[in-house]
């Protein structure tokens, strides 16, 4: 059964994976650009308060990646997802104008 991990963005700002409680995710995160944290709440790992906002979203955005890659399971919110930021693309992509002018002339 994959572990899931949740990253969030905390009341504090601070960017925050909750769950990564194996070696191997542990690692990916620190890959990321997460600090590890160990106290009494157990092993957490933490952007420093000082990023960002745009490298905060691109940091979570890509330690997803990574994780969902390694087959675990991750909870990130609208927020923190690059993937959802993208603009939409248009249907016929650099054909658009082609399309557009054959609809004006017919």
């Amino acid at each position: 059964m994959p572990t899931s991990i949740t990253i969030t963005s905390e009341f504090s700002g601070s960017v925050v994976a909750k769950g990564a409680t194996d070696d191997l995710s542990a690692q990916l995160l620190r890959h990321a650009g997460f600090k590890q944290i160990d106290d009494w709440h157990g092993r957490r790992h933490r952007l420093p308060t000082t990023t960002p906002l745009a490298e905060q979203v691109a940091i979570a955005s890509h330690a997803a990646e990574m994780l969902r890659a390694a087959r675990y399971d991750v909870t990130l919110p609208p927020s923190l997802d690059t993937a959802r930021m993208s603009p939409p693309v248009h249907a016929l992509g650099p054909y658009a104008a082609g399309a557009e002018l054959l609809s004006i002339t017919d």
